[in-house]
């Protein structure tokens, strides 16, 4: 064998030199093959070793190469899982009303039973029909034949989002805490979905609302940390939560079904903590306008209720009461108790008179050059004044409030938006409001119509020609303008 063969690399083999000396003595034990075959796997050992050497830049590039493949297989699988997702949360939404649809029926069904016997007990509390079970099963059968198709239309679709759902965690292990929650969320959507809690009430669905709120948000909370984001990863209830706080309109008809009873009949004993409850909601329906549509509901029959409940008090107690209605604000709400204070105990008696003195002073005292003096009035500000013109005269009433625009000309359209008349367009096929409207008809005796008419001269320069309602209905919409 040449001697550049001979020491070639090829034909290289490292041994200590106590092994080499026996190879080299004794060749036979030691066929070529073997020596090969002892080359080759101090070959591979090596090799195994100088993988946690630092990389060359070949193999830096491979890795690159798979790193990226990686990140565009998760993205696109991100990207059609944010479409099943939003497949899912649409198809839910569009067979819910189906669903809704029955129940609607089936609330119609009550409402016509309940008016159909309109009784209360002795004691004042309502007695109500409900619908015979021959009546409601097409409502149940109605209800369930909905849920059972959402239930069809609907799985699959979540089935799809799991399976893409699987894809985007086999690419990224990083995001396998946020593919478990969406994960729930999506069962719960499926749950929700295809059952119905609500019974009759088609309003009454907010554990299906609350699971495609909470599917939107994770959804889009997955993405942003997909994308790298610092977003802390919700937890999710077993059971999807009922919607934070109540309507406060179904709030305020509670408590005044509450305060009913007292209104009905006579012999209730006196529910100071009650009375208190009803007499602070007077705030609240304040905010409510004065129509036909919300009657069960607004200021004045508020305030009857409130005094109902106190009607078994004694007298000294029926007078610190007016007394400290007296003090309420806004001050149409202290007018409207003390207002029925009157009606209820006849104004020649003690209470009565006490309610119409007090009444009386709640104009002479309120400072209607304030603006403060108008907040949460606007509302009710034509009751009010007639209330006091009643008391008191229309003559009084006029120079209070045109004192108060003669000192701040400021307040003009404050009282001209709140002692505007209200009324109110229905639907004729479904009686459902379809706005309310506000307007004068006519001027109020009380109105200051002088102050009011130089004040319209001296913004529009002119106005000669209208009548008190025209301008008044032009400052009225200007006004109205201006809040919105």
């Amino acid at each position: 064998m040449p001697a550049e063969e001979n020491r070639a690399f090829d034909n290289l083999i490292l041994l200590c030199i106590e092994h080499s000396y026996e190879v080299d003595e004794n060749p036979d034990p030691y066929p070529a093959d073997l020596l090969r075959e002892w080359k080759a796997r101090q070959v591979a050992e090596y090799e195994q070793i100088r993988r946690n050497w630092p990389i060359n830049d070949d193999e830096a590039t491979e890795v690159l190469v798979a790193s990226e493949s990686l990140d565009t297989l998760h993205a696109a699988s991100t990207v059609e899982l944010a479409r099943r997702v939003e497949a899912l949360r649409l198809a839910a939404e569009r067979t819910r009303s189906g669903v809704r649809a029955w129940a609607g029926r089936w609330q119609q069904l009550r409402e016509r039973t309940r008016r159909s016997y309109n009784m209360w007990d002795e004691d004042g509390n309502p007695v109500y029909l409900e619908p015979s079970v021959a009546e409601a099963r097409p409502m149940r059968e109605g209800i369930s034949n909905a849920l059972a198709d959402a239930l069809k239309e609907i799985q699959p679709l979540a089935d799809a989002a799991r399976i893409e759902l699987a894809a985007v965690r086999a690419t990224r292990d990083q995001v396998a805490p946020w593919c478990d929650v969406l994960e729930q969320v999506i069962s719960s959507v499926v749950r929700t979905a295809s059952t119905w809690t609500g019974q009759s009430n088609p309003e009454d669905d907010a554990g299906f609302n609350s699971s495609l709120t909470e599917l939107r948000e994770v959804i889009d909370a997955f993405i942003r940390a997909s994308r790298g984001e610092n977003i802390e990863l919700p937890v999710i209830s077993e059971a999807i939560a009922v919607a934070e706080g109540p309507d406060p309109l179904a709030e305020h008809r509670a408590l005044l079904d509450e305060a009913r009873p007292f209104h009905r009949v006579t012999h209730r004993p006196y529910d100071p903590a009650l009375r208190r409850r009803v007499a602070d909601a007077t705030s609240f329906a304040a905010k409510l306008p004065p129509t036909a549509h919300l009657l069960p509901l607004t200021l004045d029959t508020t305030a009857a209720l409130a005094v109902a409940v106190a009607r078994n008090a004694g007298e000294q107690e029926q007078l610190r009461i007016i007394e400290e209605d007296g003090r309420r604000l806004p001050a149409c709400a202290a007018v409207a108790l003390l207002q029925e204070h009157a009606r209820s105990h006849g104004n020649e008696s003690a209470v009565g008179a006490a309610a119409l003195e007090r009444l009386g002073r709640v104009l002479d005292d309120t400072d209607w050059a304030s603006e403060s003096a108008w907040q949460g009035n606007d509302m009710h500000g034509q009751a009010m004044m007639s209330a006091f013109a009643c008391v008191l005269s229309n003559e009084h009433v006029h120079d209070r409030l045109a004192h108060g625009l003669e000192a701040n000309p400021g307040v003009l359209r404050a009282m001209i938006v709140s002692c505007a008349g209200w009324s109110e367009q229905l639907d004729p096929r479904t009686w459902e409001v379809l706005r309310f409207d506000r307007r004068y008809r006519d001027m109020p005796a009380w109105m200051p119509i002088e102050p009011v008419r130089e004040l319209f001269e001296e913004l529009h320069g002119g106005g000669e020609s209208l009548d008190a309602p025209e301008i008044l209905n032009i400052l009225l919409q200007e006004s109205l303008g201006e809040s919105e």
